[in-house]
């Protein structure tokens, strides 16, 4: 297995720049995920490690050895493909050993009539055998040998694709949407097959998915992309307690963060023109956004910082969800209570709601966080 090194990638399609100076070092046997919207440049970039698209700029190196112009043949990467791309004429077991066969056998040995006959084939035919039955055992798909895609689930067929993908065994895989098309149960338990699969085989992992929850569950780190950049990349448990921009908190968080807009003057901190905290000396007067995560709100049971009417309630079982829309304000937003306050949540109820500020993300006009600003209460609040 290897690492990775993405040095100053660029890429245009004519006029359009997809990416922008991207750069990112991935460590042997590290699962990193690239997370973003659609069009945010995350599927080219795989494109353009595996060798299926050539960069406008920049490098790409394997241990150390640049591969930019390298074919992608010859990178040694495995790729699996949000439609599997399965070949519907061949058994599982053939389109497992499909890899196996372009790179082991000869043209002469790969003919389906004279091909088995010919000289060295047979002893390679059996190494690809064993391969192949080795990948699907590890998979749990042994059974499924002989039967053709068109005959298989969704989630057997993304199976064969990862059986495809180990049995090259690759410096590195790379898996493209790999479960976009599974229903929503299957995906849950194929994200932690797959993870399962990264932790057996001590392997690079490089992980494209526009579904936070998939790069939460399974990654080592996060690289979150925006329009064609890297806007940061860290542990998922940084990438949320502690993100960079204000983009990377609204995008990673479901249900997302509240951002409510506050005024910072003479070190009073005011929110829809109500004080509500204090700052350290020297921090700067202006206007900057406050980011408060749904389970850092609370119902009040006095003196409340934020009143509202409640107008949608999600209830999960575990935990209950709240839609509010604060009073005299067009803002709302969401909080997280336990079950047993369902009752207080009921649909057009006006409650009171309250936060502490140790749990809020301070970020300036421009998105960017603000550490050093640092705000606590004038009093503590009362959780309800």
């Amino acid at each position: 297995m290897a690492g990775l090194s993405i040095n100053s990638i660029t890429k245009r399609f004519g006029e359009t720049e997809v990416l922008r100076d991207v750069t990112l070092d991935i460590a042997d046997a590290e699962f990193v995920s690239l997370v973003g919207p659609s069009g945010c440049g995350k599927s080219t970039l795989l494109r353009i490690i595996a060798g299926l698209e050539d960069p406008t700029g920049g490098e790409i190196a394997i241990d150390g050895e640049a591969v930019t112009g390298m074919r992608a043949a010859d990178r040694n990467l495995s790729m699996v493909f949000q439609s599997y791309a399965l070949y519907p004429h061949l058994t599982v077991a053939e389109n497992i050993a499909v890899p196996l066969r372009m790179r082991s056998l000869s043209a002469g040995q790969r003919l389906p009539v004279i091909g088995p006959f010919l000289p060295g084939s047979k002893d390679k035919r059996a190494e690809i055998t064993a391969a192949v039955k080795d990948a699907a055992e590890m998979l749990e798909i042994g059974a499924l040998l002989d039967r053709k895609p068109g005959q298989l689930s969704g989630g057997q067929r993304q199976r064969v694709a990862l059986g495809r993908a180990l049995v090259r065994s690759p410096a590195a895989f790379l898996l493209d949407e790999p479960l976009s098309n599974l229903d929503a149960k299957l995906r849950v338990q194929t994200r932690a097959e797959i993870a399962q699969l990264h932790r057996r085989l001590n392997a690079t992992f490089i992980y494209v998915t526009h579904d936070q929850v998939e790069a939460m569950t399974m990654s080592d780190r996060i690289a979150v992309m925006m329009d064609g950049e890297i806007l940061q990349c860290d542990s998922p448990s940084i990438i949320y307690e502690d993100p960079n921009d204000i983009r990377v908190a609204e995008f990673i968080g479901s249900p997302k963060i509240n951002i409510l807009p506050v005024e910072l003057h003479e070190r009073t901190l005011s929110l829809f023109d109500k004080p509500v905290g204090r700052t350290a000396i020297g921090a700067k007067a202006g206007v900057y956004q406050l980011g408060l995560r749904p389970e850092a709100i609370h119902l009040a049971k006095s003196d409340p910082l934020l009143t509202g009417t409640v107008a949608h309630v999600e209830n999960l079982g575990a935990e209950v969800f709240a839609q509010v829309e604060l009073a005299g304000q067009t803002a709302r937003v969401t909080c997280r209570a336990a079950p047993a306050a369902r009752d207080q949540l009921r649909l057009g109820a006006e409650i009171g709601l309250s936060f502490d500020l140790a749990d809020a993300l301070i970020f300036d006009a421009d998105g960017k966080r603000q550490r050093g600003v640092e705000v606590t209460l004038d009093q503590p609040v009362e959780a309800a």
